[in-house]
């Protein structure tokens, strides 16, 4: 998507010697209206594409405006003298008065200024690619001015609930934020912003967006998932929380008690009026501070008492689902209903850790060090139990049976028991109800599936192919995505997934296939600096394997031209510190840049020319190896060919002589040996 801009109202100049009849003009229907008398609306829109309204400008002015501008009647006032305003066409106005156009033409209806909002708002989201950020302030508005809900909104842009829901929560974004979102959707797409705007405040937001903007290794921002990965680890601050305990001020002497501190949101309401919650950590390194001491704390404590830290293979080993009522060691995760006898008034809602605070919780017996460095503790199940029980989220059994006879002996309290049995016999005859319509759901998607996959056995359809590609570019939890960062090259369409489903359903079946490819293995192109030392993940073996199954190999100089990215080359000593850079490769090197930006032909012929190297038939050439070749310079000495007539044969007719060709010594131009521009690979 091309870059949006902020453009002032256009200004027609009215003729002096022109007489208005406004009652004449006032009348509902068709007609061209001079431009002098038209004004735009406040309301609408104020970013448009300059380099596409130009175009349009253009073709105005051949052929003219097509389809009437809607206009409503308005009063005039001293700031808007003009008595008609833009309801939806703005962009055919203002490219009708880029043209020079004196009047346009224009239905003109009588609205109210909520039909005309409306109006406006839904022209501007329904429109062709539309900009997420506008698309989610109108959605805002109709919510907020004209009582839209979610589901109407849905009906009217014939989208999801999700894909609304999804679009509303960009209205959560900072001003700095929207300002890129809206000027460089490119190198800031819709799916990094959505990230964004999940993060609290806006000065946290901010502070999310320069380190994800950041060049990385690359020269590019962070991809969607490396950005996803980032906020997570980073900035999901909510104290309440938080692995360490909040008040305790000798955890990091330095920071103090979380509650007293300054950068939580509740200690300074004026700052953070539109943080929702008080308990929210506004300083992410002194939080990752905190829970690194707590861990390193919890280390200390288990060597001192003995006991094991379970890593690796045998953490995970350890590691149950918290639903699970048959492990003898438990986490506070672990869930209420897996414990015996669970007290009626608890709902059987929550995990331990709802009901047990950390003094209230047993010795641990040992620690489980997870692979992102946190630390759980691990009980015995029967220490919990124990601690339940004496909270009262569980009862003893004497306590279960005393309670069942009192019940059972006192009318009222028998009628409540008689009742509350009999809702949780309705209840459970709901759930039988529901297991049973889940089963015949589930019994029919598998005969379905069957079908399907007999169908597709002897090879997918394309219309397969592009719902499995759409699959995977639309997968919400981020397990794929395509790597714009490293083969973004390879695709035209713009970088959200509105744009690249609309490419996939014109795509034929060896571009899906490609683009899926992509999809699903792209994630193993890129290796971070900090996991170099790691063993490959089942994704990066499986990539591996398919290169060595296919007996694809990189030559060095492949490796040195997927490093180097022509559009940061702006001026030749660019071109010049590349080209030193990989010297060894200058011939591959410089095909590739000339293929890829030709204007840079005469900077990689000097470039290459400073360095030593001039280009011939055959190739770069370094000077000296050329100079060796050529005879030495010296006296020109004839000689006299003297012929052998012993064993001459005599000729009828004139003698012809054949004139040898000599190959040009002189170097010549890249542009007069190579197609221009080439895509060929030039070898030194």
């Amino acid at each position: 998507m091309s870059k949006l801009v902020v453009l002032p109202p256009p200004v027609a100049p009215a003729p002096t010697d022109q007489v208005l009849i406004v009652d004449e003009l006032l009348l509902d229907g068709y007609r061209d209206i001079p431009t002098h008398l038209v004004r735009i609306s406040y309301t609408n829109r104020t970013r448009f594409n300059f380099e596409a309204l130009q175009q349009l400008s253009e073709n105005i002015a051949e052929v003219g405006i097509l389809q009437p501008i809607l206009m409503r009647p308005v009063t005039p006032t001293a700031d808007a003298p003009q008595i008609f305003e833009i309801v939806a066409g703005e962009r055919r106005f203002r490219a009708a008065c880029m043209a020079g156009l004196p009047a346009v033409p224009a239905s003109v209806k009588t609205l109210t200024d909520k039909q005309a909002a409306e109006i406006q708002l839904l022209e501007n989201i329904q429109r062709e690619n539309p900009h997420p950020l506008e698309e989610a302030i109108g959605f805002e508005q109709l919510m907020l001015k004209h009582g839209y809900n979610a589901d109407q909104l849905a009906a009217k842009v014939k989208q999801s609930r999700s894909y609304v829901y999804g679009r509303l929560k960009l209205c959560a974004l900072s001003i700095k934020a929207r300002e890129l979102f809206l000027d460089d959707i490119k190198r800031f797409p819709a799916s990094t912003a959505l990230l964004i705007a999940r993060i609290p405040t806006p000065q946290l937001q901010d502070k999310a967006l320069d380190e994800i903007m950041a060049p990385q290794y690359n020269g590019e921002p962070m991809s969607v998932r490396l950005a996803a990965t980032h906020i997570s680890g980073r900035y999901t601050l909510a104290l309440e929380s938080a692995p360490f305990d909040v008040k305790d001020a000798k955890l990091l002497s330095a920071a103090g008690n979380c509650t007293k501190c300054p950068k939580r949101t509740g200690n300074q309401p004026e700052v953070y009026a539109d943080t929702k919650s008080a308990d929210v950590c506004t300083d992410p390194d002194c939080f990752a501070e905190k829970k690194a001491a707590h861990y390193q704390r919890i280390i200390v404590i288990a060597n001192k008492k003995g006991l094991p830290i379970l890593e690796g293979e045998a953490a995970r080993a350890e590691i149950s689902h918290s639903w699970n009522r048959d492990c003898d060691f438990v986490t506070a995760a672990q869930h209420l209903s897996t414990f015996e006898r669970v007290a009626p008034s608890t709902g059987m809602a929550g995990t331990v850790s709802k009901y047990l605070s950390p003094n209230q919780l047993p010795a641990p017996v040992k620690y489980r060090k997870n692979s992102d460095g946190t630390i759980d503790e691990v009980f015995r199940r029967t220490d919990i139990q124990a601690a339940l029980e004496e909270f009262g989220a569980c009862e003893t059994e004497s306590a279960r049976a005393a309670r069942v006879a009192e019940e059972a002996s006192d009318p009222k309290l028998s009628a409540a028991a008689e009742k509350k049995q009999n809702e949780e016999l309705a209840a459970q005859k709901q759930r039988d109800a529901n297991k049973e319509r889940a089963a015949t759901i589930t019994a029919e998607r598998t005969a379905l599936y069957r079908k399907l996959r007999s169908r597709v056995a002897a090879g997918f359809s394309l219309h397969i192919m592009r719902e499995l590609a759409k699959l995977l570019i639309r997968d919400h939890c981020n397990e794929y995505s395509l790597p714009d960062d490293l083969i973004g090259d390879l695709y035209s369409f713009e970088r959200s997934d509105d744009s690249a489903c609309a490419y996939i359903d014109q795509a034929d079946a060896s571009e899906v296939q490609m683009l899926i490819l992509d999809t699903i293995l792209g994630d193993a192109l890129s290796v971070h600096p900090h996991y170099l030392d790691e063993e490959p993940s089942e994704l990066e073996d499986a990539f591996l394997s398919m290169v060595k199954l296919e007996g694809i190999d990189a030559s060095a100089a492949e490796i040195a031209i997927e490093r180097i990215d022509p559009t940061l080359l702006t001026n030749p000593t660019d071109v010049l510190e590349v080209i030193e850079a990989n010297i060894e490769h200058l011939g591959e090197v410089a095909a590739f840049i000339i293929d890829r930006a030709p204007h840079h032909l005469g900077n990689v012929e000097a470039a290459a020319n400073k360095l030593g190297y001039f280009h011939t038939v055959d190739g770069w050439t370094k000077k000296e190896e050329a100079s060796e070749a050529k005879p030495e310079r010296g006296t020109l000495k004839l000689k006299t060919k003297q012929k052998d007539h012993s064993e001459a044969t005599p000729v009828d007719g004139p003698v012809i002589t054949v004139k040898k060709t000599r190959s040009a010594s002189v170097p010549l131009s890249p542009a007069a040996t190579w197609p221009f521009p080439t895509g060929s690979k030039q070898s030194m």
